[in-house]
C-alpha cells in the first residue's frame, strides 16, 4: 500500500465511553418521544398546523443521533480489541473558523506509523489547540486492517 492509498482509506474513529452511550441514546429517545407532541398540539391545542411539519425532523434527528452513538461504540470496541500503538506526526496543519461562532477547528494531515502499522497519511479534525504544529508527534491507536485511528487515549 502506498501512502496515497492509505490516506484515501484511513478513517478517524468516533470514540465514546459509557457516558456518551447513555447520553446519546437518551437524546435520541427524547427526539422520538417528542415527535408526536407537535401534531397533537396542532390538533388538540392552539398550535398552528405548520409546526407539526417538524415532527419528521425530530424522528430523523433521533435516528442520526442513535446511529452516531452506535458507531462510536463500535469504533471504540474495535480499537480496544485490535488497535495497535502508533505515532502520528503532523505534516500539515490548518486552523479553520467554522463561521458559526464556535471554537476554531484544526484540520491536521498526519503521517501515522508504528511497529505493526504500515505508514499511511490521514486527515484528523478536532478542536484547535496551540500544540498542533507541523512536526509535532502524538501517540495514536490504529486498527491496521483498514486504518481506523484515533489520537484519543483509550
Amino acid at each position: 500500500m502506498t501512502v496515497d492509498e492509505g490516506a484515501q482509506s484511513a478513517r478517524q474513529a468516533n470514540i465514546g465511553g459509557a457516558v456518551l452511550q447513555v447520553v446519546g441514546r437518551t437524546i435520541a429517545v427524547v427526539c422520538w418521544a417528542s415527535a408526536p407532541v407537535l401534531p397533537a398540539l396542532a390538533v388538540f391545542g392552539d398550535l398552528h398546523w405548520a409546526w407539526s411539519l417538524f415532527s419528521p425532523l425530530m424522528v430523523l434527528s433521533g435516528c442520526v443521533i442513535w446511529s452516531d452513538t452506535a458507531e462510536a461504540k463500535a469504533d471504540t470496541a474495535r480499537l480496544r480489541q485490535s488497535g495497535r500503538p502508533a505515532v502520528a506526526e503532523i505534516v500539515a496543519a490548518e486552523r479553520v473558523d467554522p463561521g458559526d461562532g464556535s471554537a476554531d477547528v484544526s484540520v491536521l494531515t498526519l503521517r501515522i506509523s508504528g511497529a505493526d502499522v504500515p505508514v499511511f497519511e490521514a486527515v484528523y479534525r478536532c478542536d484547535h489547540e496551540d500544540r498542533f504544529r507541523v512536526g509535532a508527534r502524538f501517540e495514536a491507536v490504529v486498527d491496521p486492517s483498514d486504518n481506523l485511528f484515533t489520537l484519543i487515549p483509550l
